[in-house]
Order: structure tokens, then sequence, then C-alpha cells
């Protein structure tokens, strides 16, 4: 499997979803159960899984 370079567009756009899924699950957490931690940790493990799966699909060459 060879790598392809990867674009500057293609970097910024997964950082914006990436951010975006995060802020979304951040609130929709604490919406549902008021505790800032637990709100805090799930935004940042849904952000960090979302930056690094389309990251890898990008360096793939699949993007």
């Amino acid at each position: 499997m060879t790598q392809a370079p990867v674009s500057w567009l293609n970097r910024i756009s997964a950082t914006g979803l990436a951010v975006a899924a995060a802020c979304l699950s951040y609130a929709g957490f604490l919406h549902m159960f008021g505790n800032d931690t637990l709100a805090a940790f799930v935004g940042a493990c849904v952000g960090g899984g979302v930056l690094g799966r389309l990251y890898r699909v990008a360096r793939q060459g699949q993007m």
C-alpha cells in the first residue's frame, strides 16, 4: 500500500469536521447528563477519533 500525499485542504476540512463533531458531542452530553467532565471527555474522544479516521483515509489515497 503506497502513501499518497495529503493536501492542505483535506487536512483543514478533516480538522473542521473533527472540531464540529467534538463540539456537538460535548453539547449533547452536557445537555443530557449535566456533567462537564464527562462531556469534555466524550467530546475529546469523538473529535480525536473522527480526526484520526479521516487522516488515515486521506493518507491511503481514498479521499
